[in-house]
């Protein structure tokens, strides 16, 4: 089974599009060679696709629900994601930024298990697979996954209401504390998790939360924007450090709003600018960090802005070669199976990227030539991660892992 995993793994970090790609490389002795020193398996022959089908339909999803948070269980234990915990002169504690969102990556007409429906006006049904997921973000660009909620309807058909976003983020949220009880975090959210449940559960495990208010929430949204109006004094005018475009900021403390039964006390700020077509666009964010000039800009850009980098997460996946949305199975269990996959490519696709690695195989393949080896970022390098996914499959099917001693190596993971 380590086998035959590490091989769907490597399926994904080689940009492959079909489970029937790895039938291809079957005769590849390096590869074989690579795979097993991988797995630490003595494999004869590379498995059929057949058998890697097989296998993600029949597996426990949770079997690789509990590798991926391993993984990332050792990096925090081992400090190595440090580094993206926040500044405690802003937030009060150095925090990890967890964005939480929906994605949607398979639609089928015909019935599938794990799904949810959707019926369109001419009876036709679509059946999809969607997940919530949690990741570890920083404003620089780097996303770990953390964690995965199922967004999937009951067995049979005699269920009252779909599953949704926000009953699985009702799921996700007490599973999130029971795995990490201790560690300290502020929760990104979309607008439509501003609501009653998710606001007590973010209480009750005494997190951080940030907020993106859209107009879902009208009554909350007015009223912020009543208070900034009613306080000249808290607007300020500088530069985005994104575009360079001038932009304005004002916030306002202790918002206060009810939801359901449940009283809110957040803390509100707003940015507003003028893109190229001349329009005015306007960001609100809602957060528990309490603001003032000295650091509203820092919250703005370091702590809520951060919750897009999720988005971008879920574009790499979909469209740089991790291939979320390519249909390797949907049998049985191997549609979550294969999403878990994903993930867990992301993560090494995150830890190579921003690792020292790259100038260490520099220094490896060529010592004589290479005394000063490229100091700047991978990615920069290779331009692109499909140019990256496209390396890697070429030396994994060239270049015997054994020759590669990395036991002495020390690895820095930077995430500047």
């Amino acid at each position: 089974m380590r086998g035959v995993a590490w091989l769907c793994l490597l399926a994904r970090l080689m940009a492959n599009d079909a489970n029937r790609d790895t039938d291809y490389e079957q005769d590849e002795r390096v590869f074989l060679d690579n795979v097993n020193r991988l797995s630490g398996c003595s494999l004869e022959r590379l498995p059929h696709s057949d058998t890697l089908k097989y296998s993600m339909e029949r597996l426990d999803p949770m079997e690789l629900a509990e590798v991926r948070a391993k993984m990332v269980d050792r990096a925090i234990r081992n400090k190595i994601l440090d580094d993206m915990r926040t500044d405690p002169a802003v937030t009060g504690g150095k925090c990890f930024l967890v964005a939480i969102d929906g994605v949607h990556y398979h639609t089928s007409r015909r019935e599938l298990p794990h799904s949810t429906r959707r019926t369109h006006a001419d009876g036709t049904v679509d059946y999809m697979l969607m997940a919530l997921e949690a990741q570890i973000v920083c404003p620089d660009g780097i996303r770990i996954p953390l964690m995965t909620e199922f967004i999937e309807n009951p067995k049979g058909k005699d269920y009252v209401k779909q599953d949704c976003e926000l009953e699985a983020a009702k799921r996700l949220l007490p599973r999130l504390k029971a795995s990490h009880p201790r560690l300290p975090i502020i929760i990104l959210l979309d607008g439509l998790y501003l609501c009653e449940d998710i606001v007590n559960l973010v209480r009750e495990n005494r997190w951080g939360l940030s907020v993106t208010v859209n107009d879902k929430t009208p009554a909350f949204l007015a009223e912020a924007d009543r208070r900034m109006a009613a306080d000249p004094r808290n607007r300020l005018e500088d530069d985005d450090p994104v575009d360079r475009r001038r932009r304005k900021v004002t916030w306002t403390n202790h918002v206060k709003h009810t939801f359901g039964k449940t009283e809110v006390d957040l803390n509100v700020l707003a940015m507003a600018k003028v893109n190229d077509k001349k329009e005015t666009e306007r960001s609100v964010y809602a957060t528990t960090i309490f603001l003032n000039e000295r650091k509203v800009t820092q919250v703005l850009d370091r702590i809520s802005r951060p919750r897009w980098q999720i988005e971008e997460s879920f574009k790499v996946q979909k469209c740089h070669g991790l291939g979320l949305e390519e249909a390797f199975g949907t049998t049985g269990h191997a549609g979550l199976n294969y999403y878990h996959m994903v993930q867990i490519a992301h993560l090494i696709l995150e830890l190579i990227l921003h690792s020292s690695l790259f100038r260490r195989l520099q220094q490896h393949q060529n010592p004589d030539r290479i005394r000063h080896p490229i100091r700047g970022r991978m990615l920069e390098w290779y331009g692109t991660i499909k140019n990256v996914l496209a390396k890697l499959k070429r030396y994994l099917l060239m270049i015997p892992l054994s020759e590669i001693d990395i036991r002495t190596w020390r690895f820095e993971f930077n995430t500047t």
